[in-house]
């Protein structure tokens, strides 16, 4: 049976990571916490700048699934910010290197596109959907700091290590399902958290989405896909949250939208994403099975 550690394995999706794993693998959970509920695999009680304990823990390991991670822009200040995401990941990559791990599978974000929280620093994209060709231009702390840590894979896996980012969107929690539904129904003087969630509604400006249960699957799927060096995949659910259909709420944004833009997406599905998943369905063979836009809009 396959060993993985999982990165993380005490928080939100990284509890959701390690259950998927463990139905097929055996798994290594590493977290500065003990696990939220009795977790069905070892625990390592450690931190991802620990190069000792991650040593140890990676000894006779296939893959690392790393999701350990300042989660969003207000988990830290932006030192704290860069050295867990930025640091944090170059240590944990290092580590698996010298251990013989074959692969490493990354939790990056959307956020590398850069239009993400601060708004003074929004671009309008130069394609609709936004692909993995499309250059990213992180501004805020969070976004350059999974984009370093990106950067950095791509230097690991030039040394042989492979190395695959996926790229959530806003990853929709049931406990951010009241957040998101405040921000719907007042978007403009919507300030969270403010209905039971541990952070603000996210998803950037057309409000993505994408259920745990389906980031989960694509890391699983990730442990099995033929390896092209780096690669780096966005994941999104089929639709978007935003009351306006997408190509009307980037016009509204960006007062303009691109010329580049696959009409007949948006003409099947006016409320599809911005960001294109077919790379992730071509080489993962991974869809979104969850689209919550219904849940959120009638409140069920």
């Amino acid at each position: 049976m396959r060993r993985v550690v999982v990165t993380g394995a005490s928080g939100l999706l990284g509890g959701y990571v390690a259950r998927t794993i463990a139905a097929e693998a055996e798994v290594v959970g590493l977290d500065q916490r003990a696990p939220r509920q009795p977790a069905d695999w070892h625990h390592v009680m450690a931190s991802i700048l620990d190069e000792s304990s991650l040593a140890s823990a990676f000894a006779g390991v296939d893959a690392v699934l790393h999701i350990a991670a300042a989660a969003n822009i207000a988990s830290g200040t932006p030192r704290q910010i860069m050295d867990i995401n930025v640091m944090g990941s170059w240590t944990v990559m290092e580590a698996a290197r010298h251990a013989g791990v074959r692969r490493v599978v990354l939790c990056s974000s959307d956020s590398v596109l850069g239009n993400t929280v601060w708004k003074e620093h929004f671009r309008c994209p130069e394609a609709l959907p936004v692909n993995e060709a499309h250059p990213l231009r992180p501004t805020d702390p969070y976004a350059l700091s999974k984009h370093l840590a990106e950067e950095a894979g791509r230097g690991f896996a030039r040394q042989g290590l492979e190395v695959i980012a996926l790229r959530p969107v806003f990853i929709l929690f049931p406990s951010m399902m009241g957040e998101v539904r405040a921000r719907l129904a007042d978007p403009d003087g919507y300030r969270g958290p403010c209905a039971g969630g541990h952070a603000p509604a996210g998803g950037g400006p057309c409000w993505h989405h994408v259920d745990p249960r389906d980031v989960a699957e694509a890391f699983r799927l990730a442990l099995h896909a033929d390896w092209r060096e780096f690669e780096a995949f966005y994941l999104a659910a089929p639709s978007t949250l935003h009351p306006l259909p997408t190509l009307e709420r980037v016009a509204q944004v960006f007062g303009r939208i691109p010329e580049a833009v696959d009409r007949d997406i948006y003409d099947s599905n006016p409320f599809a994403p911005m960001f294109d998943t077919r790379a992730a369905e071509r080489r993962l063979g991974w869809r979104a099975r969850h689209d919550l836009r219904a849940a959120v809009l009638d409140g069920s």
